[in-house]
């Protein structure tokens, strides 16, 4: 027989027993036969015994088996515990030095913008500006000043071949943060205006031609709202905003590509009004109706205003508008929405499309007007609207908008600049429509440095001109209408991004510029031929 080796520690060993009574058998034993009457044990029986015996070990040998594992799992319990209880320690020791740092740490620095701050975070201040200093050199042909240069239908207010000099387009402080909590939100917004001293064809006088005005800046209000959000998607703003309607001019002068931008969307971009906003705000679907003063009546130009009304910073007894709503919606296929607070696309970002549809609808009253000979007058009506898509290609884009608009104009406000008052209720052109595009591709050449063209085209078509006519003058060069047709073409380097950046281009005049389309600020004065416009511009954004 054979003992197995066991690295188990058992309370008996079966080899230990099986030699003792080995020992005790004498030699005889086994030479005694079976049925032998010895008084010893037999061997049958010793055998029996070691059975037995084997069989408690084996018991034995699972309970210990049994008792250990048992220990071992609290034991490893035990330890994971304690693990867990010290990750949490750390934790809330972490958290406490950060709320102290917190309480401690400055409550004012720079972070995009320079800021105030409470500790707790339920107020913020952010103070930031604009300055965009340039250079414009406007140069029309001179065979529309000889007598037998280029006939045109209209008056040229301004004869000098060449202007060029320095000015500062917007001159901005922007206030901006929140108040008791993040999910209330403010902004002021105010730019030093352009003085002039000599303002050419941009509000005639009783000539026609010219007027004069303020030698230095005026200051503007330009946003002045508050926003109450509700819920992550849902929000409400009331106060002075930019009417949730053309992308280009939502997108603010820090953003822009060019110099400035197109005349097409000022014309046809509504601008500033004051009113309430509903705004809900997706993964990829935005939506915005606001319920105002109306858009800023610029579709035929700053002379003759078709519809009528003018509400940036106008009080509410001047407001001529019965009804105004603008309503708003952008899909955005993919890509985040922080990628379209720009106009451009720089290299390394990610892919991303913004679709934008927009429609305007408004009725103003002439009988709101201060002369009280206007009483009884019919109402003017305004339908336009919009479509625009940015696509960004990460170092290219490309942006493209249209808009169309469509006027019951039969009392238009035209600035006759009389006896009795600067603006005055003259008999419209009845039914009319106004399109345009404007289509602006870029792509960057050098990580900082970007190419861009835009082409800007629009017309203006009136039923019936010869009421605005008879009337003479300025008013009467506006009536004679020819399409605006503008190309434009530059660099930007982005120094430091928008915060520092630096642009150059060049605008060619394919056609006439006309009354309607005059836009000084940018450059593009009244001409009966073709001209170029160069601009350069240092940006300076904090």
């Amino acid at each position: 027989m054979h003992c197995k080796a066991s690295t188990t520690p058992c309370p008996i060993s079966v080899c230990a027993v099986l030699a003792g009574v080995l020992g005790v058998v004498s030699p005889s034993f086994t030479q005694d036969s079976p049925g032998s009457t010895s008084g010893g044990p037999t061997l049958e029986d010793l055998l029996q015994r070691i059975d037995s015996l084997e069989r408690k070990n084996q018991a034995l040998e699972t309970q210990v088996t049994e008792l250990k594992a048992i220990e071992g799992e609290k034991w490893l319990s035990q330890e994971r515990a304690d693990q867990i209880r010290g990750i949490v320690a750390d934790v809330l020791a972490d958290s406490e030095q950060r709320a102290s740092l917190r309480q401690d740490a400055m409550t004012a620095g720079w972070n995009d913008g320079f800021f105030l701050a409470s500790p707790d975070g339920r107020f913020k201040l952010t103070v930031g500006g604009l300055i965009q200093p340039r250079f414009m050199w406007s140069h029309v042909r001179d065979n529309q000043l000889q007598p037998d240069g280029y006939v045109t239908p209209y008056d040229i207010p301004d004869l000098i071949q060449d202007r060029y000099g320095f000015d500062s387009n917007y001159n901005e402080l922007v206030f901006k943060g929140h108040i008791f909590s993040p999910a209330v939100e403010y902004m002021v917004r105010t730019n030093v205006a352009l003085g002039s001293s000599l303002a050419l064809g941009n509000a005639p006088d009783s000539s026609g031609l010219t007027t004069t005005g303020p030698t230095t800046g005026q200051l503007y209000l330009l946003d002045a709202w508050s926003r109450i959000h509700f819920s992550d998607n849902w929000s409400l703003r009331f106060g002075q905003y930019r009417s949730p309607y053309a992308r280009e001019q939502l997108v603010t002068e820090a953003n822009q590509m060019a110099v400035n931008r197109s005349t097409v969307v000022r014309n046809f971009g509504l601008w500033y009004t004051q009113g309430i906003e509903f705004q809900y705000q997706g993964d990829d679907f935005r939506w915005n109706l606001s319920l105002d003063d109306g858009g800023s009546s610029y579709v035929a130009g700053t002379t003759l205003l078709l519809v009528g009304g003018n509400p940036l910073d106008a009080p509410w007894y001047t407001q001529q508008v019965s009804y105004s709503v603008t309503t708003r919606m952008e899909w955005k296929p993919f890509g985040a929405w922080s990628d379209f607070t720009t106009m451009t696309s720089a290299p390394g970002e990610q892919q991303g499309m913004l679709l934008g549809f927009a429609y305007h609808t408004q009725a103003t009253r002439p009988n709101q007007q201060v002369n009280t000979s206007t009483t009884g007058l019919p109402e003017n009506y305004w339908d336009a609207w919009t479509l625009d898509m940015q696509w960004n290609f990460g170092g290219a884009s490309l942006f493209a908008s249209g808009f169309w608009n469509y006027i019951n104009s039969q009392n238009a406000f035209g600035y006759t600049f009389n006896a009795t008052t600067n603006i005055n209720t003259v008999n419209g052109p009845g039914y009319v429509n106004a399109y345009g595009v404007v289509v602006q591709p870029s792509v960057y050449f050098l990580p900082k440095w970007e190419w861009y063209t835009r082409w800007e085209y629009g017309y203006i078509d009136f039923n019936d001109s010869s009421s605005i006519s008879a009337i003479g003058g300025a008013l009467a060069n506006v009536a004679e209408q020819v399409p605006y047709n503008v190309i434009t073409t530059g660099v930007n380097w982005y120094i430091d991004g928008q915060d520092l950046k630096w642009t150059w281009d060049i605008g060619f005049g394919i056609s006439d510029v006309g009354y309607s389309w005059q836009n000084l600020p940018a450059g593009w004065r009244i001409s009966a031929t073709d001209q170029f416009v160069m601009r350069t511009q240092l940006q300076l954004a904090f």
